[in-house]
């Protein structure tokens, strides 16, 4: 699949949002930010589309492509974009190798650091807890996807990987499922 298709893909997904949760709820403010998050991530793709930027273009797609899996889970929209799989990502022949890996690298290393940087918040016996532990492991899991993929020399589906998870632990910590305890400046949320 090509980057424009990809992004038209997530676009629609976005534009189809409708929040499930009563307008003044906390739920529906938070659904209300997810959506935002999603909406700058797509509009900075199309800005590094315009610049050339291809790897930049690709992993905010990414990113915004997580806040909105993620946003899914916590049950604030309903929509359905199918299974994508990063390896399917096709990249344009005129990219920034370089760029990729030092990106690859650079993501690997703080969602690496990040997810050592959190800790699931809501007390035991919350069902929240269950959402915490689900949303840490989806985080996880896209990590080892990643690091599976970087050993293997697939560079763009592991960033692709690495974006994603990370989108996955940006919405979690905005969702309060999740405690920063050091290293805010890899989030997101303001604190």
């Amino acid at each position: 699949m090509i980057l424009s298709n990809y992004y038209f893909i997530l676009m629609e997904s976005a534009n189809n949002i409708t929040l499930l949760n009563s307008r003044g709820s906390p739920y529906h403010a938070l659904g209300i930010e997810i959506c935002e998050m999603i909406t700058s991530y797509l509009q900075d793709s199309v800005y590094f589309q315009k610049n050339g930027d291809i790897v930049n273009q690709y992993a905010s797609l990414v990113y915004a492509h997580g806040w909105l899996s993620a946003g899914v889970f916590l049950g604030l929209y309903n929509i359905s974009f199918g299974t994508l799989d990063f390896s399917d990502i096709e990249f344009p022949d005129h990219y920034d190798s370089l760029h990729l890996y030092e990106k690859t690298e650079r993501y690997h290393s703080m969602l690496e650091t990040a997810i050592n940087s959190v800790s699931c918040f809501p007390g035991k016996g919350s069902p929240l807890t269950l959402a915490a532990d689900k949303s840490l492991n989806e985080v996880k899991k896209s990590l080892k996807r990643g690091e599976e993929l970087m050993k293997d020399g697939e560079t763009i589906p592991a960033l692709g990987y690495l974006c994603y998870g990370y989108g996955w632990l940006d919405t979690s910590v905005r969702a309060g499922l999740l405690q920063v305890h050091h290293n805010f400046h890899l989030f997101t949320t303001e604190f």
